[in-house]
């Protein structure tokens, strides 16, 4: 977003990745910005459009599953590791 004026709305994802529309009241120090209920967000997790913050969330999810895969290979050496072991 560009030079902005105070109130204004825009998008943020909710920690259940639902979107809601907020009105930020405020620049603050540390670039956070305050809404009107008083919490506080990053400017990278405000988003001008729904849909940006729809895909953003959507970006998110791809990587925690990707995170996910990596978890699930690691744990899978460490069973046969552990059925090899057994084996012997």
């Amino acid at each position: 977003m560009s030079e902005k004026t105070y109130p204004y709305t825009a998008w943020v994802l909710l920690p259940s990745f639902k979107p809601k529309l907020e009105t930020f009241v405020c620049h603050a120090s540390y670039g956070h910005e305050e809404v009107q209920t008083g919490k506080w967000y990053l400017p990278d997790a405000i988003y001008e459009t729904k849909a940006k913050a729809i895909a953003a969330g959507r970006e998110k999810i791809k990587t925690q599953l990707a995170d996910l895969e990596k978890r699930r290979e690691k744990l899978n050496k460490k069973i046969a590791s552990l059925d090899k072991a057994e084996r012997e």
